[in-house]
């Protein structure tokens, strides 16, 4: 313990005493974001929300977030100085603002910016993002459909059918304009301050593994008069502990990654600081479908697999987690969509009708025993009828299985997570169900479940924009993000049975489990980008959940918010629903 003290107060000091950009050039502001190092700081090769609000400080898209008169965030032309959309919706036409610079100083081109686009879509860098490229038409030879003219700053962009979020996705990190001259398919570029070489606010110095990512103002940036900050410095840990004690002694500004226990206390020892910002996101423990759940005693098809793993699932009390667990004002999850997402129809999805709900008895009291939820009835009977062996009965509240598999769980130790896998944990195992738990680093868990070498995981999804396709586009059979591996080859996971061995790419999926991935979700959410008819579309987009929450790969348990802190002094930070954090226009008192 006294070591632990130690380090502790060494953090603390180390902290206080650093300054990367000088006060004297103007202030420097310090924060956490949680989940230590980012597996990629390349725009193109990151999928995850840390290192998305790292990246940009550095880069930035044809279009931004700026702060309108009336002082709300609003998407606005950012590397383009206007835009204009073609009546059909199938062209959209950019004009660069004029002396546009790299953080190097050279002149930026829309060549450069079509040839990075370019390499995010393609096959050969393997971008986990690289599918939402394909809203841009191809031409004859395979490249994007976009006509450049560097003389006149003009870039124009052909869609083969209406895509309502395009402007979204100019906004969103992988649409970001590398220097391709300078970048490697591996990410390696993106750890040197060198060739870090980006057209954002502020440009890279410094980058040291778990330690810090550090960044001085962009003189070249479009908008530099605008910016305030000398520089921003990124702490990279996975401790809570540390990342809290360096707020409370006022060596950072801001921090994210609270755990729960210390709400009351914050709440009372800093009124206001603590907030729990609305977030447009889904928080799920997801299968690997390749592993095989049946007991030891009898076989279960594939399509029986997927019934166990959404009983797995239907076992845990969402209302328990968010009350009592989380306590951040989340909601107790009744389906993937999150509450508040939009799919051109409806507002809000999980307000209509047409969306299923899965865990309608997560908080009801069951007739059958009054000890246990009206879900975890069903899910006990679910298992019962599947035929895994057990003792004791429903109806005197002493089942449990004696034949179930364990599950290896993993999880990085970020914000709540510890908490809510140990009460996932010992959920499952009041029913006799073993989940070993191994705690990963962020970026050793994002590389093992993108190899498929995990058999179960906490996973959370937050918007990237406001349409349903964002949530659906993550388990088409290509997507990188596709962890469950439905319509995915089996890649590094060994511990598949004969039957599981082709259990992502057979023909057992759909709500008759009897159609490849392609044929049964695919093909929906290609339906849906192409739907011009709103109801029409919103009709898809429930099949197409309906689809997915019956493989039982993908379990959600609520809807974010999230907690962060923020001093004071701190002012024109910009926070979206999508967990975006923007600093560009950001200063201290």
């Amino acid at each position: 313990m006294k070591k632990f003290v130690v380090l502790m107060m060494a953090l603390v000091l180390m902290l206080s005493v650093m300054s990367f950009a000088s006060a004297e050039d103007g202030q420097v502001i310090k924060l956490f974001l949680g989940g230590g190092t980012p597996l990629s700081m390349d725009p193109a090769l990151n999928s995850a929300s840390a290192g998305s609000n790292i990246i940009r400080s550095a880069f930035a898209g044809l279009t931004g977030f700026q702060y309108n008169e009336a002082g709300e965030p609003v998407m606005a032309p950012e590397l383009a100085e206007s835009y204009e959309i073609s009546e059909d919706g199938l062209t959209y036409s950019f004009v660069l603002r004029e002396g546009l610079k790299w953080s190097d100083g050279t002149d930026a081109t829309a060549s450069q910016i079509k040839a990075s686009w370019e390499r995010a879509a393609s096959a050969e860098l393997g971008a986990d993002y690289g599918f939402l490229f394909d809203v841009i038409s191809r031409n004859e030879d395979g490249t994007l459909a976009i006509d450049v003219d560097d003389a006149a700053r003009t870039f124009v962009v052909h869609l083969p059918q209406p895509c309502a979020y395009f402007l979204d996705l100019c906004a969103f990190v992988p649409f970001y304009p590398v220097r391709v001259d300078l970048a490697d398919n591996e990410g390696i570029w993106a750890t040197n301050p060198e060739t870090y070489v980006g057209l954002g606010a502020f440009k890279m110095t410094k980058y040291a593994v778990d330690d810090v990512i550090v960044f001085e103002k962009n003189p070249y940036y479009w908008n530099a008069d605008a910016v305030k900050l000398a520089g921003i410095e990124f702490y990279l840990s996975e401790d809570n502990t540390a990342i809290l004690t360096a707020y409370e002694n006022n060596t950072v500004q801001y921090i994210q990654s609270i755990s729960s226990s210390e709400y009351d206390r914050l709440n009372a020892t800093y009124p206001g600081e603590l907030e729990f910002y609305p977030t447009l996101g889904t928080y799920y423990i997801l299968f690997n479908v390749y592993k095989d759940m049946s007991p030891a005693s009898k076989q279960l098809t594939v399509q029986e697999q997927s019934k166990a793993r959404f009983a797995l699932g239907q076992l845990v009390n969402r209302d328990e987690i968010v009350t009592y667990v989380t306590k951040g004002g989340e909601v107790a999850a009744t389906g993937f969509f999150p509450k508040e997402l939009s799919d051109g129809l409806n507002a809000d999805v999980r307000a209509c009708a047409d969306y299923g709900t899965w865990y309608t008895g997560t908080n009801e009291l069951s007739d059958v025993n009054p000890d246990l939820t009206v879900d975890q009835v069903e899910a006990l009977q679910t298992l019962v009828d599947l035929g895994y062996p057990h003792t004791g009965t429903i109806e005197a509240g002493d089942i449990k299985f004696t034949d179930f598999p364990s599950i290896e769980f993993a999880f990085n130790n970020s914000g709540n997570n510890a908490l809510i896998i140990q009460y996932v944990q010992e959920t499952w195992n009041r029913f006799g169900i073993t989940g070993v738990v191994n705690q990963e680093a962020w970026a050793t868990l994002q590389t093992k479940l993108k190899a498929g070498d995990a058999e179960a995981a906490r996973m959370g999804w937050i918007a990237d924009f406001n349409d349903v396709v964002n949530f659906l586009e993550i388990f088409i059979s290509n997507s990188g993000n596709n962890y469950p591996r439905l319509g995915r080859e089996i890649g590094d996971y060994t511990r598949n049975s004969e039957v599981t061995k082709d259990a992502g790419m057979g023909a057992y999926w759909g709500m008759d489990g009897d159609k490849t991935w392609a044929d049964a979700y695919d093909a929906l959410v290609d339906a849906i980008k192409a739907a011009t008819d709103p109801a029409e579309r919103a009709k898809l987009a429930a099949e197409a959940e309906k689809v997915l929450m019956a493989t039982g790969g993908v379990n959600p348990l609520y809807y974010y918010t999230t907690a962060q802190m923020l001093k004071p002094n701190v002012h024109n930070v910009i926070r979206l629903a999508t967990g975006d954090v923007i600093w560009n226009y950001a200063y201290m008192d």
